[in-house]
């Protein structure tokens, strides 16, 4: 009998500590199908990631390289020889046309011109005395005094007399010409860029003594590979930079040199560039690019904004409301080598991403910059 009062009385303990041990636990919350999921944050944009939209123009080129020479230059060489004796101007100085540059010894040819003038007085007279002889043989000839021939003796002295005075007027005139050319003028109007000569120097005919260059209109010869060449036509504007200058140029495409280099089968082509202003000087290295084409009054945008370029239908988002929208656009105009696009679809002061950005698409939520 004891036993089994043992076995009851166990269970009766194992039975209080389950109910106490039920009773510690918290309950379990109860799942309702109300709950909703929670909303992701809006993506973080930096000023990099935007841009707003704006007309400007856009442009494709055909990139050059040229270097700017003067359109007109000259070299001025001595006519005269002798010793140089004043040398008037230097290197960078403005000079006008007829402008005196150098004086070249001229004594022995001013010695020269004296002769022929004294020599011309002694013609003059004895021509002068032949037209009196011819004048009276005339009358004499007409009395019956004189024989024909006597006459056309006289007649004949007259004439070479005649011819000797004309010859010695010509002599005369090129001492003349000999004596102003030991005045070294400058043929034009310009900048002195070379100066070859020295006071006490001998120069010789023909001797290179100044260079002069108008820099009031370049030309800068760009080479432009074959395949290209067709793009170009005379009158294209094109627009360059020179280092260490600021802005940009302007130059008018005035020729193309129809036959290719053997080596390098390329295209002289030349442009010209006013420069009135003088801003620009000779031997400077330019580059650029010929227009072929340009759009002005469309939205301008980076290569990198707009989606599917190469496809019938390109797009960017736009970020409206705090949220990324697809816009569809009308391409105008790619260049290229600018990394521009001229667009039309969208209007000018909208912003837009500037570029793809990883894990961002149409109709996700962002916040812009703060400005």
């Amino acid at each position: 009998m004891l036993r089994p009062r043992i076995i009851r009385h166990t269970l009766l303990l194992t039975l209080a500590t389950l109910v106490l041990a039920g009773c510690g636990q918290p309950e379990a919350p109860v799942a309702t199908a109300a709950s909703a999921p929670a909303t992701a944050a809006p993506r973080q944009l930096s000023a990099a990631d935007v841009l707003t939209t704006k007309v400007a123009p856009v442009a494709q080129l055909l990139p050059f390289t040229a270097t700017l020479n003067p359109l007109h230059s000259a070299e001025v060489a001595a006519q005269a020889e002798g010793t140089v004796q004043q040398v008037l101007v230097r290197e960078g100085e403005q000079v006008t046309r007829n402008q005196l540059l150098a004086r070249i010894d001229s004594e022995a040819l001013q010695q020269q011109l004296n002769e022929q003038q004294a020599q011309l007085a002694n013609d003059e007279a004895r021509l002068k005395l032949a037209r009196l002889k011819l004048d009276k043989q005339r009358e004499l000839l007409q009395q019956g005094f004189i024989s024909k021939l006597a006459f056309d003796e006289t007649e004949s002295d007259y004439q070479v007399r005649a011819g000797e005075l004309a010859a010695r007027r010509s002599q005369l005139a090129r001492a003349r010409k000999s004596l102003s050319e030991s005045e070294v003028r400058a043929p034009m109007a310009g900048t002195v860029y070379a100066r070859l000569t020295q006071p006490g120097e001998q120069a010789s005919r023909n001797q290179k003594l100044f260079a002069i260059a108008d820099l009031a209109v370049l030309e800068g010869v760009a080479s432009v590979p074959a395949r290209l060449v067709g793009q170009l036509k005379p009158g294209q504007q094109a627009r360059f930079s020179v280092e260490g200058v600021d802005g940009e140029f302007q130059a008018v495409l005035v020729r193309i040199n129809p036959v290719a280099n053997a080596a390098t089968r390329t295209f002289n082509v030349y442009l010209r560039v006013e420069n009135r202003d003088g801003r620009l000087k000779a031997g400077q290295f330019a580059k650029g690019g010929v227009v072929l084409a340009e759009v002005n009054d469309a939205i301008r945008l980076p290569l990198a904004a707009v989606h599917d370029l190469d496809g019938a239908s390109p797009w960017l988002l736009a970020v409206r409301n705090g949220r990324l929208q697809r816009q569809p656009l009308q391409l105008l105009l790619r260049a290229d080598n600018e990394r521009q696009v001229a667009v039309r679809g969208i209007a000018a002061g909208e912003t837009v991403l500037a570029a793809p950005l990883l894990g961002l698409k149409a109709g996700d939520t962002v916040s812009l910059p703060s400005r």
